[in-house]
């Protein structure tokens, strides 16, 4: 199994805490349009003959790829499929990350006809003072009906993405309950994070901002694990609560379940990063260059081949991210390396004071209730040279 994502680094407007890559100036669209198709057609050789499976998901993120103009979202689809010999109709998930103020008629109408059966909505809060503060370019009643347009026009599975722990007097549990009532299959929810080179950073470092106490981003995801707790969501990944289904089991998102799985994936786009065991790359972060380049018929990356102990502790990393954790006796199977062994008094103490915990058929993960300091966990276990 195998997924396929494309970075389209377009935005209206920064937002004050991202550091992703994107730019505001949309003028090189079509040019930068033609050179994610040429990207697809360099790489596709060499994807296609690496794989053990099919592509079974394609997933556009960015940036803002839900500005793109509909004709020009079309070509994009049509160009990358065409060289990676993708069916579109035929994956088990078709994903656009959109922004809400962009949710009308005619481009949902679009984005259905191009493929896509699955939206990941970026609202982040319903609190108009809080969307302004983060320089947001829609307010929570337009993230409503957005939603609601969406699904009556046909997407069936929506998720939506909301931050925590703002230092803004918007109300988290309204938040929560407003997210709630729409009709969504999946939400993510990520803490705010003070990241350098963006506005909330500067305005930290100069003392005009100050973040909210760690205490108070604590209370409020563990606020949002019992609610969804209660309502019978699966919290299958630290940051990540899928609805139940109908039938049985829950709306897990497919393609990032697949990143935290070590499974391979094709990244497009500037600032893409793809991953095809032993080797990652990392294209330039550089909307010039990158165009600049594909236009030569060249790729402009980094490459770096992992060793096993890499390997070993990214596994430990996105395991102890998921719900089912790590089987000690199957990292070893796969990496020649084990967290009992690898340093055994730092396991030990994990599990003396909870940060793990045995599960079933002979796993270990961090409860729930230590999963906001998770990492801190993984790092204790890994493999140091």
């Amino acid at each position: 199994m195998a997924g396929v994502y494309l970075h389209v680094p377009f935005c209206r407007q920064a937002c004050h805490y991202c550091d992703f890559h994107f730019s505001t100036n949309t003028q090189t669209v079509d040019a930068m349009v033609r050179a994610i198709a040429s990207e697809a057609r360099l790489r596709a050789p060499h994807f296609l003959g690496s794989l053990n499976g099919p592509v079974t998901t394609l997933y556009l993120g960015g940036g803002t790829p839900s500005l793109l103009p509909p004709d020009a979202m079309k070509r994009l689809v049509r160009g990358v499929s065409d060289a990676l010999q993708l069916d579109v109709s035929a994956l088990a998930e078709v994903t656009l990350e959109a922004n809400p103020e962009d949710l009308e008629d005619a481009w949902l109408d679009a984005w259905l006809e191009a493929g896509f059966n699955r939206l990941s909505v970026g609202i982040q809060s319903f609190d108009d003072k809080t969307l302004g503060w983060m320089n947001r370019a829609h307010s929570g009643l337009e993230a409503e009906q957005g939603i609601l347009r969406a699904r009556a026009a046909g997407f069936d599975t929506i998720t939506v993405d909301l931050i925590y722990g703002v230092p803004t007097g918007r109300q988290w549990q309204d938040d929560v309950e407003r997210a709630l009532d729409l009709p969504l299959r999946h939400l993510s929810a990520y803490a705010l994070t003070v990241e350098p080179q963006t506005v909330l950073g500067a305005r930290v470092e100069r003392g005009e901002e100050t973040p909210p106490p760690d205490e108070r981003t604590v209370q409020e995801y563990h606020h949002l694990c019992t609610i969804m707790a209660d309502r019978g969501w699966s919290h299958y990944e630290t940051s990540n609560w899928a609805a139940p289904r109908s039938d049985e089991g829950h709306w897990k998102a497919i393609h990032n379940s697949a990143y935290w799985s070590g499974q391979p994936y094709l990244g497009l786009g500037p600032g893409a990063h793809g991953f095809l065991n032993p080797e990652r790359y990392a294209n330039v972060a550089n909307n010039p260059a990158y165009i600049r380049s594909l236009e030569q018929g060249a790729l402009s990356e980094s490459r770096e081949t992992l060793s096993r102990a890499d390997r070993y502790n990214e596994a430990i990393m996105t395991g102890l991210r998921a719900a089912h954790g790590i089987h000690p006796e199957n990292l070893h199977e796969a990496h020649g390396l084990r967290p009992d062994v690898v340093d055994p008094h730092a396991w030990s103490h994990a599990l003396d004071c909870g940060d793990l915990v045995p599960i079933e058929g002979g796993r270990f993960r961090v409860p729930e209730a230590h999963w906001i300091t998770g990492d801190r966990v993984a790092a204790s276990l890994f493999h140091v040279a």
